[in-house]
């Protein structure tokens, strides 16, 4: 277990990464490249062995040689660039997996109408033990939440099936039905042992804990149990409120209406929204939707009413209370924590 970098011929980074397995993951690296080419990519490796250290170290760790490469005037290795970026090379995260096509949920008879398509969606997450629909393909996702989660299920190399929703011709009405059966409003959605794990901030959530390889493997085996009871387990404790940014702008209506859903739903310890939609102008799913202003958020929030909750219930929880407000927005990226999740004290 450690932290590696891999240089080319020329001396060149191209890729800084951590793994359980250096060798193998060297070894991976170069059938995912093939020959001759890994010849030439991977002619020398730094690494450090951290056998006994902790993930969070090894992420640090990860963090500082990427910083030091940057700070001694270096680029991000064309590896560690994200998938749809200009220069990036996905093979280095690839380790061969998921050659096969994605599923095609209508078969030979087709999909007819919305009471196919929602069975069709419940035949395929009852019959896969890990599966994941997205928006694309792993080889070529539409939208980064379905490529950074994509990229995750393939970094941990178990077996897992995709649905492309934007896959009209074999799954129509697809996009949708998911939406109602999960009873979540965004893609991606990763199913587990037939139940819901979540969307891409979930994935990355649990993958960052280590919690979703477990969860994997265990799946692939048969073992899968399902979530938690999700009983609530706030209570009539007083909270003192913290670092809470409420949005009140005339020039900004959907950042507006979203802080005041949000405040008049929880009781709020701590908020933060940040408008992302002008890293993601023209983005193609937001203009489907008519949205050419706000449509990407990125929201922390801390609320008591969030205790005993699963990820999944958290997240349900505030796009419930964002119901009349979803419509406006194409993508939400969301923590959720309790009070004592980030060290706040009940008064």
């Amino acid at each position: 277990m450690g932290v590696y970098a891999v240089y080319d011929t020329g001396d060149r980074l191209q890729y800084i990464g951590l793994s359980r397995n250096i060798q193998k993951n060297i070894e991976n690296h170069a059938k995912a490249i093939g020959l001759p080419e890994a010849t030439d990519l991977i002619a020398s490796v730094k690494c450090i062995e951290m056998p006994d250290e902790s993930k969070e170290v090894l992420k640090q760790t990860w963090e500082f040689w990427l910083k030091d490469h940057l700070g001694d005037g270096g680029e991000i290795p064309v590896g560690n660039l994200p998938e749809n970026a200009p220069g990036a090379d996905p093979r280095w995260r690839s380790r061969g997996a998921q050659a096969k096509p994605s599923l095609n949920l209508g078969g030979v008879g087709g999909i007819a109408s919305q009471a196919e398509a929602m069975e069709a969606v419940k035949t395929a997450v009852e019959s896969n033990p890990v599966l994941l629909f997205m928006k694309g393909t792993p080889a070529m996702p539409q939208c980064g939440f379905s490529a950074r989660t994509s990229g995750l299920l393939r970094e941990i190399g178990v077996p897992y099936e995709t649905v492309n929703v934007l896959d009209e011709a074999n799954n129509p009405g697809v996009r949708e039905a998911v939406k109602e059966f999960g009873q979540w409003p965004t893609i991606p959605q990763l199913y587990v042992s037939g139940q819901l794990v979540g969307g891409a901030d979930i994935v990355m959530e649990m993958y960052q804990k280590g919690e979703l390889e477990q969860m994997l493997v265990m799946a692939n085996e048969g073992a899968g149990d399902s979530a938690g009871s999700g009983e609530s387990g706030a209570d009539a404790t007083q909270y003192t409120r913290g670092d809470i940014k409420l949005i009140d702008d005339t020039n900004r209506p959907t950042a507006t209406a979203l802080c005041k859903a949000l405040d008049g739903s929880f009781t709020l310890v701590g908020l933060k929204v940040v408008d992302e939609s002008a890293a993601h102008e023209g983005d193609a799913g937001a203009l489907e939707m008519g949205l050419t202003g706000e449509s990407h958020f990125s929201v922390e929030i801390v609320a008591p009413e969030f205790a005993g909750l699963t990820p999944v219930q958290r997240q349900q929880k505030v796009y419930e209370s964002l119901s009349g407000v979803m419509s406006r927005i194409h993508a939400l990226s969301l923590v959720t924590r309790t009070p004592e999740e980030v060290g706040g004290d009940g008064q």
